[in-house]
Order: structure tokens, then sequence, then C-alpha cells
């Protein structure tokens, strides 16, 4: 058996190479992304460890190319897997994988680290000199909205009530335990209204890509303020502006932005998206960092091999998305 992981980097490296050891199994290891123009590095390897970027989601050559040169498993290296071309991935007879779960408690942090640097106005003091001149909120004065209760949402609304905020959550289904803490749930409308703070946390889909546009923007408080830890596509980005502009949006903090895929492997700041947002004080932007601790990445690179092995042997495996 022989597996490629593409995109590595140097944190993730060091736990791919204890990995291999411990199970006497090879892996190439290769910093370059996944692309059609090096598609070639993956002949004669059983399967490939790799985040797709953009070329992944609409050129079904590289799909070919991956089958022709021996590739049997696809293992992302993330949760999300809205990269992935699944009709491709099907017609070239390639199971995906992905990685449902890796330190829901970092994305959570890092999401309430975010949530209260708003409130506080921190972006606007690290703009600004004046050090009295803008005055925060209280957490424990205003309603967070959450939206999505699973692993990450549940555990930023968990802690949220914990330091005293009043939570009010929208999702598919209800935490029992959080309700019985006093965590309301509310249809997404009555949250776009109530809520001072909205906290995102759902996974990116066909019926989720802008879920948050300019009607739904319409909806909310003034002076509301984001977060975003889950996916980029969520938010329509250039709908969001004129409300930045208009003064409407109290606060921003965000650590996924659309199109980011293909900055990855470059300066997150070229993004004319990320450089948009930037000219506004009260914004914050994280470059997709908020799953990035030291026990995230060894899960996650553990996660993604352990799933090819199983594929390439044919073993149970539960974390097969197509």
């Amino acid at each position: 058996m022989k597996l490629i992981f593409m995109g590595a980097n140097e944190q993730e490296i060091p736990f791919i190479i204890r990995w291999g050891e411990r199970h006497q199994i090879a892996i190439e290891v290769v910093s370059e992304n996944l692309s059609l123009e090096n598609s070639h590095k993956t002949k004669g390897y059983d399967g490939i460890c790799f985040y797709p970027n953009q070329e992944m989601a609409t050129d079904p050559r590289l799909y070919q190319a991956l089958k022709e040169n021996g590739i049997k498993v696809l293992s992302v290296k993330s949760t999300g897997v809205d990269g992935i071309n699944f009709d491709f991935a099907r017609q070239y007879q390639l199971t995906v994988t992905n990685v449902p779960a890796y330190s829901p408690t970092s994305v959570g942090h890092f999401a309430i680290m975010l949530i209260l640097m708003t409130l506080r106005q921190v972006p606007n003091y690290l703009s600004d000199s004046n050090r009295k001149a803008h005055m925060g909120r209280e957490l424990s004065d205003v309603t967070v909205g959450i939206l999505g209760t699973g692993r990450i949402g549940s555990l930023v609304a968990d802690n949220l009530l914990a330091m005293g905020a009043n939570v009010i959550a929208c999702g598919n289904q209800e935490n029992i335990n959080l309700k019985t803490k006093g965590m309301s749930y509310v249809n997404f409308d009555t949250l776009l209204e109530k809520s001072d703070v909205i906290s995102i946390h759902i996974p990116a889909s066909t019926q989720n890509y802008h879920l948050l546009s300019t009607d739904v923007f319409h909806k909310m408080k003034a002076d509301v303020i984001l977060i975003n830890t889950a996916r980029g596509a969520i938010i329509d980005t250039q709908a969001l502006i004129p409300f930045l502009e208009a003064g409407k949006i109290g606060g921003l903090g965000i650590d996924a932005l659309e199109d980011e895929a293909q900055y990855f492997s470059g300066k997150w700041t070229e993004n004319p998206l990320a450089q948009r947002l930037l000219a506004f004080e009260n914004v914050i932007i994280t470059p997709h960092i908020a799953y990035f601790t030291d026990l995230a990445v060894r899960e996650i690179v553990e996660t993604a091999l352990d799933n090819a092995v199983a594929i390439i042997n044919n073993e149970e495996n539960l974390n097969i998305v197509a």
C-alpha cells in the first residue's frame, strides 16, 4: 500500500511521519496542493490525503487522471467536502472520505474569542489610537443567536450560557441539554430579529449557499455583530459590504471567506474580498485558523490517513461521504 499526502504544511509533516512509522506504511509527502498540472505525482499510489481546491470542484479531467493513476480513495483532510464534485467522483469510482470532527473545542473557543473581541470593539481600537473612542458591550447584556447546534454550535452556546449571555438558537436538531440550561430554540426569522450577535455554525451546502444575503441582512438588528467560523460561502460578501458601509453591521469577525481556497498556498490578504472587508475598522479577519491547534492538526492527519487505509483494505469506515 502506498499513500500520498498533498498540500502538507510544516505543522502536519511530523504527525504524518509518526503515523507512517507506527503503521509501517510508506507515505509520500508533497507540499504542493493537488492540481491537474501536478496530478502525475499521484501515479502508483493507492490513496491521496489532501484538501481540494476550486479545480477539484469543476474539472472532471482531474478525477480521470487520479483514477488512471491508480488512486482509489480521496481522503479529504477537513470536515467540509464542498470542494469535491460527487458526480465526478462517482463517475470515476473514487471513494470520498472526510474528517467529521477535529477538536470542536478549538473552533468553538475561537468563535467565542471573536465574539468578545467584536463586542469590546478590539478591531476598532487596533485601527484607532484613541483609547476611549469605542465603548464596548457586556456579554451578559446581549442576546447571542447560534445558527446551527451541532458539535461546535452547541459547545459555543454552552460556554456562552455559562458566561451569562442570553442565548437563542436555530437548528435542525434541538439540544435538550442546552434547553434545560436556559437556551431557547426559535425560527430563523426570529433569530435574525432578536440577536445582537449571530454566530454561524452550519455546514456549506447547496441550500446554505449565500444563506445570509441582502433580504436576510435587512431583517437583522441595526448594529448586529456577525461571526463566521464555519464556511465562507454561507455569507454573500458582496451583499454584506453595503451594510458595512451604511454602519448597519456593528462588527464582523470571520475565519472563513468566499473563494478562500485559491489563496491557501499564497498570501491570504491577496484575496480581493479580504482586502475590501479589511478597509472597515470594525472587521477582523483570520485566515481559516480557528481549528489550527496541535491537537486538531494531529487528529486531522491521523483520521485522514486512517480513512485512506480503511477504504483501500475494504474495511468498514464511518467517514465515507461519497
